[in-house]
């Protein structure tokens, strides 16, 4: 049996596979995507292993992701719900893991009628940066793993990035910073460019030191301890540019737009969890 499949090769699909790929030996890696050519491409990319249905994926595997959309989620599940049963009673276990937005553990135990039958779901999720091995995970703490599952797991996928683990109570409001900032600070980092050519560098040099500033400003900030308002007070010299600026940005509600952006991403991620 292979360590590792993923059902789904889109943007974070292809991210934890290639992840896996170097992790482990990519003998051990299965993908299947509902668009053959492109889940045959990256499986020939990477160097694993291509099968042309999930049925075939879960059955290959010791450990199943599921990396399809939320709202083709349910469609899968029903298609999958008799390879789940024919494992149980074969003996084999298989070990869920849900990259899905908003759907809760106890979806797939519902939708593929595993109540009582002792299958452990890690549910995870994790942030575009794992393309480059500088991502964050993100695991809800839950009683139908083990500790080592969990560490098996990570250790499968430890070349994506970093690792937390949350309560269920905490678990959502977590993973709405870690996956959706990557969306917000684009934004803020292609505004700061386009300020930069109005003030007259060209785009390219734009795109760069507004890119570097970020960098080595978040680099700073998980080496500092201070309060996030302190390091910039740092900056903000009396009567500077800095200061003038940030005066700019609070009259124009920067503040409150983030704070507002972040707490509506997190109402919709429990819109999306449910399966229709």
């Amino acid at each position: 049996m292979k360590k590792i499949a993923f059902i789904g090769s889109g943007t974070m699909g292809t991210a934890l596979a290639t992840a896996a790929c170097k992790g482990i030996d990519p003998s051990e890696v299965v993908i299947t995507d509902v668009v053959t050519e492109k889940g045959q491409k990256l499986a020939d990319e990477l160097g694993c292993n291509f099968v042309e249905t999930n049925g075939e994926a879960i059955k290959a595997a010791h450990y199943v992701v599921f990396c399809v959309k939320p709202q083709f989620l349910k469609s899968v599940l029903e298609e999958v719900k008799p390879v789940f049963a024919a494992c149980a009673e074969e003996g084999q276990e298989k070990i869920i893991v849900s990259i899905v937005a908003g759907v809760e553990v106890s979806t797939y135990m519902k939708e593929l009628e595993l109540e009582g039958k002792n299958v452990p779901v890690i549910r995870i999720l994790p942030n575009t940066a794992c393309l480059i091995g500088k991502g964050f995970i993100l695991i809800e703490q839950g009683d139908s793993y083990t500790k080592e599952q969990e560490d098996e797991f990570r250790y499968i996928l430890r070349e994506a990035g970093g690792f937390d683990s949350l309560p269920a109570s905490q678990f959502v409001a977590g993973t709405v910073l870690t996956s959706t900032s990557p969306a917000f600070i684009a934004m803020f980092a292609n505004s700061l460019a386009d300020g930069g050519v109005y003030n007259g560098l060209l785009r390219y040099q734009a795109r760069r030191y507004a890119l570097e500033g970020i960098l080595g400003t978040v680099q700073l900030f998980l080496q500092s301890e201070k309060h996030l308002e302190n390091l910039k007070d740092d900056v903000c010299s009396p009567a500077g540019p800095a200061m003038i600026g940030v005066k700019t940005l609070e009259d124009r509600g920067f503040r409150s737009s983030v704070i507002n952006a972040v707490v509506d991403a997190y109402k919709r991620f429990d819109e999306i969890g449910k399966l229709k």
